[in-house]
């Protein structure tokens, strides 16, 4: 199995912008036209707007709002060498323009070192969430140069192409079924990498942020992967489980760490609860070894099933019974 390369992607983004979108931005031209007011060789001014407008692709996706002769003005030098991931341009950028993809675009052809454009595809395949478009956007920046050095890419802007490029592979049947292109994603879907990590880290931080609770986690997975949601929910009884009996614990009576079932013996004979109250704890305790144990590439859909109705009744179980026990 060849490895995942995100690099090989840069040099398909034409290539899948064209069959997907039937063309791509004029990089080149555009990044040579506005070399200048990076370089403070030149005011920013209308014309290098009317040259992003002039391009074949820009007015399909994006329209210029009309600014005011004072809002170009205060723009004349702002993209004089920005430097990475500026965040006093970017916020005076979306006042102007209120919209992150088209700043982005702006800064990304004036400074592709340090800039790439933020599109609805590749939030999606990063998973990026913040409170808002500027927050959204200086996430993406952090990505892109933790990609950059993950894969030795010479731009930010090129590894921007790089996943605009994957996420036409990802998102169109017909792409990755050419033979041209299936082995890339093969290698992508098949194999860990640092998108699929930025991702999942992306996501899941705001899930926990969203639900704190373990059993919050456990029933956000229970219909898409009942095998997570049941381990989560584990996790919630075994903390509960561990609190109860260290709390037994005495300078006359040390109860040594031992398996579930033993603990749960221990708290039963304390009359913490009762012996069905037992039964159901256990029963949900091998409802969570099933989880840790499955093998959920090889389980059937009658299998899933099952789980997940286990995994669901663990969940509205331990709901009920935490407040009781923990009052």
């Amino acid at each position: 199995m060849n490895h995942f390369d995100l690099k090989r992607l840069l040099g398909l983004y034409e290539c899948l912008g064209n069959l997907k979108y039937g063309g791509t931005l004029d990089f080149s031209r555009l990044e040579k036209f506005m070399e200048p007011v990076r370089l403070g060789q030149e005011e920013f001014s209308r014309r290098h707007l009317e040259a992003l407008q002039r391009d074949n692709l820009f007015p399909a996706w994006w329209k210029l709002p009309e600014l005011k002769p004072a809002e170009l003005e205060a723009m004349k030098w702002i993209f004089r060498n920005p430097g990475p991931k500026n965040e006093r341009v970017v916020q005076k950028l979306f006042d102007l323009f209120l919209n992150i993809e088209i700043l982005s675009c702006l800064l990304r052809v004036i400074c592709p070192q340090h800039y790439g454009i933020y599109s609805a595809p590749v939030e999606n395949l990063l998973a990026i969430r913040a409170e808002t478009p500027v927050k959204k956007y200086l996430t993406y920046l952090d990505n892109l140069s933790e990609l950059q050095e993950a894969y030795d890419f010479e731009r930010i802007a090129d590894v921007d192409m790089a996943l605009f490029a994957l996420c036409c592979l990802l998102n169109e049947e017909y792409l990755r079924q050419n033979p041209d292109y299936h082995q890339i994603y093969l290698n992508y879907l098949q194999q860990p990498n640092p998108i699929k990590k930025i991702s999942a880290r992306n996501a899941l931080q705001r899930l926990r942020r969203e639900n704190i609770y373990y059993l919050d986690l456990a029933e956000s997975f229970l219909e898409k992967d009942p095998e997570i949601a049941g381990i989560l929910a584990g996790k919630e009884l075994e903390c509960l489980i561990n609190k109860i009996f260290s709390e037994l614990q005495t300078r006359h009576k040390i109860y040594p760490p031992g398996p579930m079932p033993e603990k749960l013996e221990e708290l039963a004979l304390r009359k913490v609860f009762s012996d069905q109250v037992k039964e159901d704890i256990q029963k949900w305790w091998d409802t969570r070894n099933d989880c840790v144990h499955l093998n959920l590439a090889e389980a059937s859909e009658a299998q899933l099933q099952e789980l997940r109705t286990r995994v669901s009744e663990m969940i509205a179980g331990l709901s009920e019974l935490k407040p009781k026990i923990t009052s």
